[in-house]
């Protein structure tokens, strides 16, 4: 199961989506909304303790910062490759 937390207006999280769009894989959305403070709640800072979004959760694996949660991904899902 995957998981994204993020919010659609955000650069970081909009790349995230596109390499979730490109390999094809089911994901859930969590909006975490940036105009009311949503990352600063304590259950969200338990997942991300630097209050930033996106935030991947993956079979409960917590991955942080979008160029790593990128790579993450092009690894655990090697199809198809976007990373040289």
């Amino acid at each position: 199961m995957i998981e994204l937390w993020h919010e659609w207006n955000s650069v970081q999280s909009f790349k995230v989506r596109v390499v979730l769009g490109e390999k094809d894989l089911q994901w859930t959305a969590r909006r975490v909304d940036l105009l009311k403070f949503e990352q600063l709640r304590p259950e969200y800072l338990c997942l991300n303790p630097n209050g930033v979004v996106p935030t991947l959760v993956h079979d409960g694996k917590v991955v942080l910062e979008s160029s790593v949660i990128c790579q993450y991904l092009d690894e655990e899902f090697p199809e198809p490759a976007l990373m040289l």
